[in-house]
This record gives C-alpha cells, sequence and structure tokens, in this order.
C-alpha cells in the first residue's frame, strides 16, 4: 500500500514538474522569422531594417532571430500585401499602394498630407489609423509593425528656371498621383505620366522638360547629368504608408512578450527608416550643388495658387471617396486638421 501511495504522489510531483519545465522550453526556442524585402541589404530602407532587427533580437533576449532574403528573391513590389498574406515570408517590406485593389484609402490619403513637415507625418498617420476602423481594415489580413515616412520631392527642370506659373505652362513634366496629375493639369503644365526606367531618357531627349523627384535621385537615377534647374519650393509631398508586416498566422504564434516587444519598437522603426532614406538626400543635393544645378523658387503667388488647386483637388479625391462608400470627408478633414496642429511652429 505504502508502495503504491508513494508511487502516485511521485506520478503527481513527476507531471508538476514537468509543466515548467515545458513551458520554459517553449519560452527558449528561438522563432526564426523570414523577411522578404525587394529592396538590396545596403538600400537605406534595408540599412534601417537591419537596425531593428539587431534590436529586437537583443530585446527579446535571442527569441526572435531575422533571416532575411533581399533583392525580390521571394517578394515582389506589385502584390507584396497578398504574397505575404499567402505566406512567402514570415514578414515583409510591403508597398500596398501598388496592389491592384483592397487598399483605397491608403492610395487616396496620400496627398492630405501636403503642406506638412515630413517628422510629424507619422504621428498624423497613426492618428488617423486608430480613428477610422477603415483604414485598419485594409490591413485586417496581415500584422502592421511600421510605416514609411515620404521624403518630399522637388519640380527639376531642363532647359529653364520655373520662378513663376507662366514658366512652367505647356511644360511637359513627369507626375506621379492622381490629385497631382490634376493639380499640374489646372496650373497650365502638360503632366506625364511614365515609368522611372524612361526618365532619364525622355529627359535627355527633350521628351519631357523636367520631373518632381527627390534630392536622393540626383545620384540614384543620374539626374544630376540632366537636370539644370530646381525650383525648391516646388514640392510634393508623399505622404505615409504602411511599408512593414507581418503574416498574421505568424504573428499569433509568438509569444505575447514577443509581440509587446515588436509593437514598442513601431515608431523606433518608422524613425530609423526616414533617417536612412535622407542620408542620400543630402549626398545627392551636394551633388547636384557640385554639377552647378541652379537652385531657384518660385515667387509666393505661383505657390499660393499650387496649394490652393492641390487642396481643392484633395477635396475632390475626398468626395470621389465618398461616392464609393468611404468616409472620405472625414478623413480629409481630420488629416488637414491634424497637419495644422502639428504645424503650428513649423
Amino acid at each position: 500500500m505504502l508502495k503504491k501511495s508513494m508511487a502516485v504522489l511521485l506520478g503527481i510531483l513527476f507531471m508538476f514538474a514537468a509543466i515548467p519545465a515545458v513551458s520554459v522550453l517553449a519560452q527558449d526556442k528561438v522563432a526564426e522569422l523570414v523577411y522578404a524585402s525587394p529592396y538590396a541589404p545596403t538600400h537605406p530602407y534595408s540599412v534601417a531594417d537591419i537596425r531593428v532587427f539587431e534590436k529586437i533580437e537583443k530585446e527579446t533576449k535571442g527569441a526572435v532571430k531575422f533571416k532575411p532574403y533581399w533583392n525580390g528573391t521571394l517578394i515582389s513590389s506589385r502584390e507584396s500585401m497578398s504574397e505575404l498574406k499567402k505566406g512567402v515570408g514570415d514578414m515583409a517590406f510591403v508597398t500596398p499602394i501598388y496592389e491592384k485593389s483592397g487598399v483605397d484609402l491608403t492610395k487616396a490619403i496620400l496627398d492630405f498630407f501636403s503642406d506638412s513637415n515630413p517628422q510629424v507625418n507619422a504621428k498624423i498617420y497613426w492618428e488617423l489609423y486608430n480613428k477610422f476602423p477603415e483604414i485598419r481594415k485594409e490591413y485586417e489580413s496581415v500584422k502592421v509593425l511600421a510605416v514609411t515616412v515620404g521624403i518630399p520631392m522637388y519640380l527639376m527642370t531642363t532647359k529653364k528656371a520655373v520662378k513663376s506659373l507662366e514658366d512652367m505652362k505647356g511644360m511637359r513634366i513627369r507626375v506621379t498621383g492622381d490629385a497631382m496629375m490634376r493639380s499640374m493639369k489646372a496650373l497650365g503644365a502638360e503632366p506625364v505620366g511614365m515609368p522611372v526606367t524612361d526618365m532619364y531618357e525622355s529627359l535627355q531627349k527633350g521628351l519631357i522638360g523636367g520631373v518632381i523627384f527627390a534630392h536622393g535621385d540626383y545620384k540614384s537615377l543620374k539626374l544630376a547629368e540632366v537636370v539644370k534647374f530646381e525650383t525648391e519650393n516646388f514640392t510634393q509631398d508623399r505622404g505615409v504608408y504602411v511599408s512593414r508586416a507581418m503574416n498574421k498566422d505568424k504573428w499569433a504564434l509568438l509569444p505575447a512578450n514577443v509581440q509587446k516587444v515588436f509593437d514598442a519598437n513601431r515608431d523606433y522603426w518608422g524613425v530609423e527608416i526616414f533617417t536612412e532614406q535622407g542620408k542620400p538626400e543630402d549626398m545627392g543635393k551636394d551633388l547636384a550643388t557640385k554639377a552647378n544645378i541652379q537652385f531657384v523658387k518660385m515667387d509666393n503667388a505661383g505657390i499660393k495658387k499650387y496649394s490652393d488647386i492641390l487642396e481643392k483637388e484633395n477635396e475632390v479625391q475626398a468626395q470621389e471617396l465618398e461616392k464609393r462608400g468611404f468616409p472620405g470627408t472625414k478623413i480629409y478633414k481630420e488629416a488637414r486638421r491634424l497637419v495644422k496642429l502639428y504645424n503650428k511652429k513649423k
């Protein structure tokens, strides 16, 4: 009887002793996360990613490790969100603005950040994201990890400096975005849409007279070889967009303490992205200066008219969203309120 009781007691003790052991093993197991990016490991975006990976690995005490696949070996730019959802990787650099459908609000609100300091735009975006479930719904198939704040782009021309709207009339200028396309047409220019790959040759041959691009592209796209003038106060702000995400099923498998580390690094990741993409901007402007590109400014009347027209086109964009069942006007008004609120000291 005693032997039987001892056997039962030992069995119970063994059972309870085994529970924490299993828990420890589960916590100590390293999760290797496959990260897919269309960019090279030396690209500014990737440099920022690597820095964040190292930080998260340290803060989770090695509970997660990252295995990156660069240069588009796993994921494309056109369907990155769809591919991540299907599990081509655990995490990815995503470009929802290129998706064929499902992210209508994301695409439409990019121009709602016009005339805002990029350093406050992430804050504005997250407030919109938290306030409007319609925005969050576009990302219900993935776990959002970070956003990218677009670097401002500038009017660059080849044959003449644009100091007034009159100088721009009839000029063929390569632009992006529906609101910008309509705005440029209203200002008297001839907006043109074309792939980046065709831009250099088109400028060189005079097929277009200007582009709106970032300073870093003086080097990366060799624009310093063909551009002669920059109207530095005629800018296009590229807004904010989700750019890093995780497969939702993979996210659900991560322990809660690891999830907290990722969430705590959301803003840090965004700051690192912004910082790294800004470095080529400085180098590009230095290159432009050395290439004797002339930096000019448009007169105040021209800039005001440009701002007014862009604002009007954004209102049209909001109304178009309303027709499609989205709260476009509410989002637009809230975005503009936040732009004014956070740019008071600009």
